[in-house]
């Protein structure tokens, strides 16, 4: 991934694993791909909620994608 690409906006979308009678997942905009990323850290500590990230390129980054890159 391109260092420029962290620096442009992203959305980031926390699906639940676990059945529950929340509300479907919105994507929430983020100014960055990096402040995206954070905030799917902390979603990741959560066995029940899955981060995905659709960058403004189109390119869907996966919860595994994302434990990898902050690894």
């Amino acid at each position: 991934m391109e260092t420029e690409a962290l620096e442009r906006p992203a959305d980031l979308t926390i699906w639940r694993t676990a059945p529950a009678s929340a509300p479907l997942a919105q994507p929430e905009r983020y100014g960055t791909l990096r402040e995206a990323i954070a905030a799917a850290a902390g979603a990741l500590r959560d066995p029940a909620k899955q981060p995905w990230i659709i960058t403004e390129e189109g390119e869907i980054l996966s919860p595994n994608w994302i434990r990898t890159y902050l690894n």
